[in-house]
């Protein structure tokens, strides 16, 4: 279905867009264009070199989202008017993003604007998720019951799905703070705050720093067991029974970058890889929670066109 194929690929894209804007800030290159809108240096394609080259690629990728929106906003609101308030919905929450983005360089990264800036978007992604899912063909009355049978025997599996999402968004609260209040590196020992031996100190950065730490291994901790609770009742559910082991991967991975952005002082490709994992992780989540969600039969009203005018007999 055309309206699918859009979604997967607006999605994509999306989460392309939130790894270039993980570029932009790791290699400082937020304000590398002073104009808060399309244009970088009073020109749409300025030389892109520098942190030119990290703005204006973002901005110009995040246009190109936009119109993949515009298309999948369009086609939903003619062909699918059971979606057309989810497509318009989408519409207005990637321009009010594309305001975010513009208001973050006007004022100068100021932190609560930028913050939003990247909360909004994981949302955005979240979104296109959603939709995705929202826009699959309609399953048969056989794949109705068996979805209903999986969901059974996943039981209250389900639950830890949603701690499991909810910890891995405040932790994502947390590192946006972090990244733009300056405090990546704010500690630099390891695993202590400082090179001394001081776990807490007495600065906020440092306890700003600290506590996203300490969340980390919170967000470890609950996918971990998530993971192995949703395994161990989803053998007979392959997608699911996927992603549960994704999960932990993705999670020792994200803590040992973690780790790895304060041994290398935050180099960029370590920093970047970071981002990147926070994102997929909230992805592999997202898409388990709803996929275990159920799934219903999709009514299909068709209009039928009536006579203008009906011969009453006399």
């Amino acid at each position: 279905m055309f309206e699918h194929r859009v979604a997967k690929l607006t999605a994509g894209a999306a989460f392309l867009l939130l790894v270039i804007g993980g570029m932009v800030n790791a290699t400082g290159s937020s304000l590398a264009c002073p104009e808060a809108w399309f244009v970088c240096k009073k020109s749409m394609l300025p030389e892109m070199t520098g942190g030119v080259l990290y703005e204006h690629g973002h901005r110009l990728f995040a246009m190109t989202v936009g119109t993949l929106q515009i298309v999948l906003t369009t086609y939903l609101a003619i062909k699918r008017p059971d979606l057309r308030r989810l497509g318009f919905l989408l519409m207005g929450w990637v321009i009010l993003q594309g305001v975010f983005g513009a208001t973050t360089v006007h004022y100068k990264l100021l932190w609560y604007v930028s913050s939003t800036h990247l909360l909004f978007g994981m949302s955005y992604f979240a979104m296109l998720v959603y939709t995705v899912f929202r826009t699959r063909p309609a399953p048969s009355a056989l794949e109705l019951e068996r979805s209903e049978s999986l969901r059974t025997e996943l039981g209250s599996a389900r639950t830890w799905i949603a701690v499991a999402c909810g910890a891995v968004f405040v932790q994502l609260l947390l590192g946006a703070l972090v990244r733009h209040l300056g405090a990546t590196l704010a500690c630099i020992g390891l695993p202590a705050c400082t090179p001394t031996g001081d776990w807490f100190p007495a600065e906020w950065l440092p306890r700003l720093h600290m506590i996203h730490r300490g969340f980390g291994i919170v967000v470890a901790i609950v996918t971990t067991i998530a993971a192995v609770v949703v395994y161990r009742r989803t053998r007979a559910w392959p997608q699911l029974h996927l992603l549960a082991l994704i999960a932990p991967v993705l999670v020792v991975a994200q803590v040992a970058l973690g780790i790895t952005v304060v041994a290398t002082m935050r180099a960029v490709p370590i920093a970047v890889l970071h981002f990147a994992g926070a994102a997929s992780l909230w992805a592999v989540w997202m898409y388990a929670w709803l996929l275990s969600g159920r799934r219903v039969k999709r009514v299909i009203v068709e209009r039928v066109e009536l006579p203008d005018a009906i011969a009453v007999p006399s």
